[in-house]
């Protein structure tokens, strides 16, 4: 099990890996461009190869995360042209640089709800994962349920799945926050349980490629989007205890996504909070 966490590409990826050991992370996630713009991501050469050779001698699991602006259930043409567009440049870049796989949120059915949607998604996913190289994964990640997000549930990401023949190239990220706030008590042993149990009843636990490992600042079935530093949040220490001894995160890296301690982002002190949980329950 891998504590890591989101940082910076500010300056180019040739800074991520050491923004990522700055932290004491052991696993990195990273945007390539902005991610409020459709703004294509430019690397140059030069940097690739140095990301490519830090990543390399360090040994760290690492992952893109997409555009926050991709929404593959949508209704206008133009923002579905877009998202796979974005979509198909962050697999192109992922395989270039080798990283484990591109997260992205699947987007929202803006009330037409799962069902109406569900075969637009799995064709628009087949048509980024025919354009891509192999070697990168395309990662789902489960959403709040705000605003008729799809992918809130285990089984919609379930069906996603079979919708798309059970392709190997298409994993899950499971974010913690958003799966407490959609009332999988991942808390408490018993939810907890029973939560894993079902995401391998619909999804299987081979699927779960990484964690966003998020607190959250509102109680269980929330429904908001709400993260908060590790500890202090519904969640709690006790609860990401819970979750780290689960033997279905073992050999899972878990990302940070925290506001930070001073409000910059995933730090130190937080990467360190889940050290400090795995090495209590003897995990390290």
């Amino acid at each position: 099990m891998r504590i890591g966490a989101h940082v910076r590409s500010a300056g180019g990826v040739k800074e991520v890996v050491p923004r990522a050991l700055e932290l004491g992370a052991e696993a990195v996630q990273f945007f390539i461009s902005a991610p409020q713009q459709w703004r294509p991501p430019v690397i140059t050469e030069e940097d690739a190869a140095a990301f490519r050779r830090a990543r390399e001698e360090a040994g760290l699991p690492c992952f893109l995360h997409g555009v926050y602006l991709v929404n593959l259930a949508s209704s206008e043409q133009a923002l579905l042209g877009r998202s796979v567009g974005s979509l198909k440049q962050y697999l192109k870049w992922g395989t270039a640089l080798g990283v484990e796989g591109v997260i992205f949120h699947v987007g929202s059915h803006k009330g037409q709800g799962f069902e109406a949607v569900a075969p637009q998604v799995c064709r628009l996913v087949r048509e980024v994962l025919e354009y891509a190289p192999d070697g990168c994964k395309l990662i789902m990640e489960n959403n709040a349920g705000q605003g008729g997000g799809v992918g809130s549930t285990f089984a919609e990401l379930g069906a996603l799945i079979r919708g798309l023949d059970n392709d190997p190239r298409v994993g899950i990220c499971l974010d913690t926050c958003h799966a407490f706030a959609m009332g999988y008590d991942l808390a408490s042993r018993e939810g907890c349980e029973r939560a894993m149990e079902e995401f391998d009843r619909y999804i299987g636990l081979d699927r779960l490629l990484v964690v966003h490992a998020n607190d959250s600042k509102v109680p269980l079935g929330g429904v908001r989007d709400r993260h908060e530093n590790i500890g202090d949040g519904y969640i709690g220490y006790e609860g990401f205890r819970t979750i780290l001894a689960h033997p279905a995160f073992r050999n899972v890296p878990f990302i940070l996504e925290v506001p930070g301690i001073d409000g910059e982002g995933p730090d130190a002190e937080n990467v360190a909070r889940l050290k400090r949980i795995r090495e209590e329950l003897g995990l390290a």
